[in-house]
């Protein structure tokens, strides 16, 4: 009998959202470098969304009222 072992991997998924419209930019944006744990998800969701205000700048942060939300979504691979 042939066991398969499934190893979770997590998905790092981010998303431009503004105060004002209480609403985010779809699609989301899919980061494709899978994180073998969620804690290393969690530090690169916070990472990426730094450089992306970073990216975006004061004005349009300030105007639009941006922020980035993320999430690390799990998928088990073979």
């Amino acid at each position: 009998m042939v066991q398969l072992i499934l190893e979770m991997n997590y998905i790092l998924i981010l998303w431009v959202c503004s105060s004002i419209t209480t609403t985010c930019l779809s699609p989301p944006i899919y980061q494709t470098l899978p994180y073998k744990t969620h804690y290393e998800c969690v530090k690169a969701g916070y990472i990426n969304s730094f450089k992306m205000v970073e990216t975006m700048g004061k004005a349009i942060i300030e105007r639009e009222k941006l922020f980035v939300a993320f999430n690390c979504r799990p998928e088990a691979t073979i």
